[in-house]
């Protein structure tokens, strides 16, 4: 092979290691998008009760919402020494606190219990759950000035509650509406962030005999929503 030969070829490999060192910074075409912080949170459904003049009872009791369900808000009634014709009524304001609206809105009792009252001596062996008679009456404003309708009790005057039916009594109450599946429904549902006002009236009828003395009728009434 001639010198010259030799040369052009060494040139020619140069060249094209060049050439190959070369095609590797050529940069390539890219495109990318993001979508960020993608969310999925939920809302709650949160109920509180208040006894007129007392403190808000929240459902979380003031806590987790795991359970959501506290049973030991306010008494309404600790009466004792009462008689024939004797009555007392309580407001109490139930708010959805959450920020769901909720479809059922119910109140129940799982029971009522009767036993002799403890600051009574003499007592009879009569139910006194089955004579005290119970009302529920609900107002539309926060005055409970306003009547909207009766919820459960004797109804003379059109949504308007009072004693004149014997047979709402506290044992047929906790009888026909013994849990939230069976509660009695008010209204269509509490939105949130509203207010449901409510008196709670209870009587002994004139009716009650001496069976009754010295007894105790206890019962519980819980409120429920449901989104």
């Amino acid at each position: 092979m001639t010198r010259k030969r030799q040369w052009l070829l060494t040139i020619a490999v140069a060249i094209a290691g060049l050439a190959a060192l070369g095609s590797g910074s050529y940069a390539s075409y890219s495109a990318q998008t993001t979508n960020p912080t993608n969310k999925f949170s939920t809302g709650a459904l949160v109920l509180t009760n208040t006894k007129q003049g007392g403190s808000a009872c929240l459902s979380t009791a003031g806590g987790a919402t795991d359970t959501n369900a506290n049973s030991a808000c306010d008494t309404l009634f600790n009466l004792t020494v009462k008689k024939p014709g004797d009555s007392a009524t309580v407001n109490l304001t139930v708010q959805n606190s959450g920020s769901l609206a909720a479809t059922i809105f119910k109140v129940f009792s799982s029971a009522c219990a009767d036993s002799n009252a403890a600051a009574e001596t003499y007592h009879g062996t009569g139910s006194l759950c089955a004579k005290v008679q119970l009302y529920i009456q609900q107002w539309s404003n926060s005055g409970f000035s306003t009547v909207s309708s009766c919820i459960y009790g004797g109804a003379t005057v059109t949504n308007t509650c009072d004693f004149s039916d014997t047979a709402k009594t506290l044992t047929a109450f906790s009888t026909a509406y013994t849990n939230s599946t069976t509660g009695l429904s008010i209204g269509s549902g509490l939105t949130a962030g509203t207010s449901n006002y409510f008196t709670i009236g209870v009587m002994l009828p004139t009716s009650a005999d001496n069976t009754v003395q010295g007894r105790a009728a206890s019962i519980d009434l819980s409120w429920f929503v449901q989104q």
